[in-house]
């Protein structure tokens, strides 16, 4: 890594996350929504960092990210689907705070070393990882 990427995910300003709870009038069993902050806390610019890389490295088959669900319906509208296509919809309700870690540490580990990734190069990707994945506020 260069001395530039380095400064850049360097965090100096230790700031811990936001916690904001926004109140749910129309709701009745659920009357609120936790909503975290984390882009000012240290690991943020280097789990952004990971997440491109693991991009490069994974080349996992089949995937397709979204940032909302505007972009999912513009990407199925423009699709041509045939007999043989099936549509999977998952609700992703409280992604962040019920991430398997466990899970998904031995799958990352299983695709790098199907890309044929040096083992060095797997067991850093993999530290790093675990402790991205353990910044949460509700561990």
């Amino acid at each position: 890594m260069d001395k530039r990427t380095y400064k850049h995910l360097v965090n100096r300003k230790l700031i811990a996350s936001n916690l904001e709870i926004y109140i749910k009038t129309h709701k009745d069993k659920e009357p609120n929504r936790t909503v975290v902050n984390n882009t000012l806390v240290p690991l943020y610019k280097i789990a952004k960092f990971t997440n491109k890389k693991l991009n490069d490295l994974l080349r996992l088959p089949y995937t397709y990210n979204t940032k909302n669900s505007q972009e999912i319906t513009d990407e199925l509208k423009r699709m041509e689907f045939d007999k043989e296509m099936k549509i999977i919809n998952h609700v992703i309700k409280y992604l962040f705070v019920y991430l398997p870690i466990q899970g998904n540490l031995p799958t990352t580990k299983f695709w790098l070393i199907r890309n044929i990734i040096e083992n060095e190069l797997i067991m850093q990707t993999l530290y790093i990882l675990e402790i991205i994945m353990k910044q949460n506020y509700f561990h």
